[in-house]
């Protein structure tokens, strides 16, 4: 009975914050493309690829630690993908040289800090079952640290009249999900070949 619990407990979780990074994704993106800022869209970019993890994890929690495993190698590459992709976006917005608004890059990054902090406390009570929650853990965990950039950003963009903070924000939050798609890929290889999770 305590397991069936704790499985409808972590779906339920699962389904909350997919939502909830579906929707911000969509107002990041759009803002993002808007206003031309390298950060908003680099962290709409990293929550459709959450969102993408988050929806597929919510099929496999009944499943075994290797299935579990072999999915998060392939959010990893989602991740990393993402990751280059925001790179690029860099390169486009300094070619063009575009500053974006401050406030609207404020706002929207607090409002997307609120929202992953949330999932993330949600999130840390079953992040050390297995492999699949401890993935989506870490893609909410990784948002909130990018929206702490993205309102840093928006911030200096307003004190220098500059795009700069926003591209190196970009940078930043891409070098985050490299990084975190590297390590966690590395994990999830092991457990995907002994079918074994230790924490």
């Amino acid at each position: 009975m305590k397991k069936i619990n704790l499985y409808y407990n972590e779906k339920n979780t699962l389904i909350v914050a997919f939502l909830l990074n579906f929707i911000i994704f969509l107002v990041e993106l759009y803002y993002g493309y808007v206003e031309n800022s390298a950060a908003l869209l680099g962290d709409s970019a990293h929550n459709v690829g959450d969102a993408a993890i988050l929806g597929s994890s919510i099929f496999v929690i009944s499943s075994s630690h290797k299935v579990k495993g072999r999915l998060a190698i392939i959010k990893c590459l989602i991740w990393a993908g993402f990751g280059l992709l925001v790179l690029y976006q860099v390169f486009i917005s300094y070619s063009y040289g575009l500053i974006p608004s401050a406030a609207i890059i404020g706002w929207i990054g607090f409002s997307a800090l609120l929202m992953n902090i949330f999932v993330t406390l949600l999130l840390g009570k079953f992040k050390d079952n297995d492999i699949n929650i401890k993935s989506a853990f870490i893609c909410c965990r990784n948002d909130a640290i990018g929206n702490i950039l993205v309102i840093l950003a928006g911030f200096l963009v307003y004190k220098l009249q500059s795009n700069w903070p926003d591209l190196v924000a970009g940078i930043i939050i891409s070098t985050i999900i490299l990084y975190s798609s590297i390590s966690l890929g590395i994990e999830s290889y092991r457990v995907a070949k002994t079918g074994e999770y230790n924490v």
